[in-house]
């Protein structure tokens, strides 16, 4: 919990005559020097004038193996995590699993903090914010590994009040002029006052200055230290293995495979969607809302609106009877709970927001105008079918719905009554699914239900393209429902163009073929695979390897290289990738494989390091928009073949950045 070492050094500071070892969850010390950028002058204060040891890439979660104390006296009297956190936005849409996971991780930290403690006295602290203490049981989870709480006390009162044994007499240092940190750590704006803020202390995020959202620095109001001390002749508690074969010892939660208890186990702090413990859900909100609150002028609501209906002209999807376990609850938590009958269609706080502001939501027969209202015992919540908006001032006057789609292209099949649409797609309208009006799949169907003057239109989008990319897609589109036959015989090409950090080998401009990693996919697709496929005998993943030997394009990208350019100490190309693989989400695919190899897309959100080295005036223009697209289909039935391309978008050309940062 002390990304940037500020903690380590204020303590120090604070008190000179203790002695303290600093360690970070980042890997080396040239990696905190650019994550965080006061790292430098903390390093160098704590090992030059302090003469302190700093160690690096620790996991709170294994102590014992990764900090050397092997003896008695090398050993520490107290050890300190504060402001624990996973990270992952995925888990703010459960909460129930959210908080779960966390208590996972505060129970294997005491497990593991008590390996490095020593036997007479050490003390393990941990600071919580907000309403975390009851809501992760950090008291059950001390319960479990033989602890009991000493003290709790708010950051604001001194260290030595709270954190030294009774009796212990630590005197406090003055503070230097150049301790204090910016006001803002200090003053309480950001939820709590910290004691040590006035000897340099800031709580600063896991990204530090990479962070490139519209809240920098996290609130953390209500912050409270906690102390525990391992319980009267309760050494290190041995955890008997459970009932349960799929339980975890340490903080007893159970798992339905022993996969999922394997990588719970291996990577105890890292997200879900990393160790695949969980499934992931929804992932494109945070992305959502990081763009919508960082859109730097207020745009217009182009949104729907929906009149208030009687529930009697409305279907009913599903109702519930809400019971005293729900009694007092707020209906966006209640209705995403696993125990509730309307989580079948509500998976987020968000999708749940979205239902009531569209009027799906009623409570006994009223349509629910505030996701906040607080349901009692015996209410009736029913959540009916999506209708039609109470105008068309969102559609343009040929019937085409105004969120930037263009309808491109229509190919007719011979002696078949399909019709092929090449739509063009902007970022963030999500390709399948009939749930809502604004989907290209709906958007597509009462286009062509408008130009065929007819109703009850049927169709198929052949493209499942990221909801995060933009380009041309391929939906089929018939009066009668199509055959599964029929949608096989369709094969389409995507061509990408994409602008991406480095300058690959020369051999990429004639072209080289890449197979497409199944071990990439799983990290979105979250499919039920072999987990050592991809995997060498000693249990490590193979690299991709590239190669000039034409390959399937069915499963595998030719990626061509045709432009690059140098800025400042920055090197860019322009790539294209031709491919025929469409389980979906190929554009994240298209990342994964770049990042894999070397060369990452700019403004990929796992590249956010190397984004941070462009210009000013490159990141102001590129703003949150990922430079991939699809400028180029070709379709092809039964020999039959068809190709539709659009100019690449400026993003992705060198040429453009040429012209422009010049």
């Amino acid at each position: 919990g002390d990304g940037d070492l500020s903690f380590s050094l204020a303590l120090k500071r604070a008190y000179p005559r203790i002695s303290i070892t600093s360690s970070t969850l980042v890997e080396s010390a040239q990696e905190l020097c650019r994550t965080y950028a006061n790292s430098i002058e903390t390093c160098k204060e704590l090992q030059e004038l302090w003469n302190e040891h700093i160690i690096y890439g620790i996991d709170a979660t294994k102590l014992g193996e990764q900090v050397v104390a092997h003896k008695e006296e090398e050993k520490f009297d107290i050890v300190l995590f504060n402001l624990p956190h996973l990270g992952d936005a995925t888990l703010l849409e459960s909460e129930q699993r959210h908080a779960e996971r966390h208590y996972s991780l505060l129970s294997h930290y005491f497990f593991s903090a008590k390996k490095v403690l020593k036997p007479n006295g050490g003390r393990i602290h941990v600071c919580l914010s907000g309403c975390q203490p009851k809501s992760w049981n950090v008291m059950t989870a001390a319960e479990n590994n033989e602890l009991q709480c000493v003290s709790d006390e708010s950051t604001a009162y001194p260290v030595d009040k709270w954190l030294f044994k009774d009796g212990s007499i630590h005197e406090l240092a003055e503070v230097q002029p150049h301790y204090p940190t910016p006001r803002k750590f200090r003053n309480g704006s950001l939820g709590s006052k910290h004691f040590l803020a006035r000897y340099g202390y800031r709580h600063q995020r896991t990204e530090g200055d990479l962070f490139d959202g519209s809240v920098k620095h996290i609130n953390v109001g209500h912050s409270i230290n906690f102390v525990f001390a391992c319980k009267a002749a309760a050494g290190q508690k041995v955890h008997s293995l459970c009932e349960d074969e799929h339980a975890c010892s340490v903080c007893k939660i159970k798992f339905e495979t022993s996969e999922q208890l394997s990588a719970h186990l291996d990577e105890l702090g890292l997200p879900d969607i990393v160790t695949g413990a969980y499934q992931k859900k929804n992932e494109n909100t945070k992305q959502r809302q990081t763009d919508s609150s960082n859109n730097c002028k207020k745009q217009p609501d182009t949104s729907p609106t929906f009149k208030p209906i009687n529930i009697e002209d409305a279907t009913i999807l599903i109702e519930a009877t809400v019971n005293s376990e729900f009694d007092s609850k707020r209906i966006k938590w209640l209705c995403r709970q696993d125990e509730f009958p309307l989580s079948r269609f509500i998976k987020s706080k968000s999708q749940c927001e979205k239902a009531i502001a569209r009027g799906r939501v009623f409570v006994n027969q009223q349509i629910a105008l505030d996701s906040g209202r607080i349901v009692r015992e015996n209410d009736v919540v029913s959540l009916v079918e999506e209708y039609e908006p109470a105008d068309d001032s969102h559609k343009t006057n040929d019937g085409k719905e105004d969120l930037g789609v263009r309808f491109v292209k229509q190919v007719p099949i011979q002696n078949n009554d399909v019709t092929i649409e090449i739509v063009y797609k902007p970022v963030g309208v999500r390709c399948v699914g009939s749930f809502s009006p604004t989907t290209l799949e709906m958007i597509t169907k009462k286009h062509a239900e408008s130009s065929h003057g007819m109703n009850d239109m049927f169709c198929h989008p052949l493209s499942k393209l990221d909801t995060g990319c933009a380009g041309l897609c391929v939906l089929a589109v018939s009066p009668s429902k199509i055959d599964e036959e029929t949608l096989l015989s369709f094969r389409v090409l995507y061509t990408f163009t994409f602008l991406v950090h480095g300058t690959p080998p020369d051999e990429w401009r004639r072209g080289v073929y890449v197979k497409v990693p199944t071990e990439g996919l799983r990290q979105w697709k979250r499919q039920k695979t072999n987990q050592q496929e991809n995997k060498d005998v000693e249990g490590k993943s193979i690299p991709l390897v590239t190669s000039s030997t034409a390959l399937n394009l069915d499963e595998a990208l030719f990626i061509k290289s045709h432009d690059s350019l140098q800025i400042e100490d920055q090197q860019l190309s322009t790539l294209t990738v031709q491919s025929r693989f469409d389980s979906g989400r190929l554009a994240n695919v298209i990342s994964f494989v770049q990042r894999r190899l070397g060369y990452p897309v700019v403004n990929d959100r796992f590249g956010k390091r190397e984004y941070s080295a462009l210009p000013r005036r490159m990141r102001n223009i590129v703003k949150h928009k990922v430079c991939i697209e699809v400028n180029c289909v070709d379709v092809d039935y039964e020999g039959s073949l068809s190709t539709v391309s659009i100019e690449s978008h400026k993003r992705t050309q060198c040429t453009f950045w040429k012209e422009t940062l010049s």
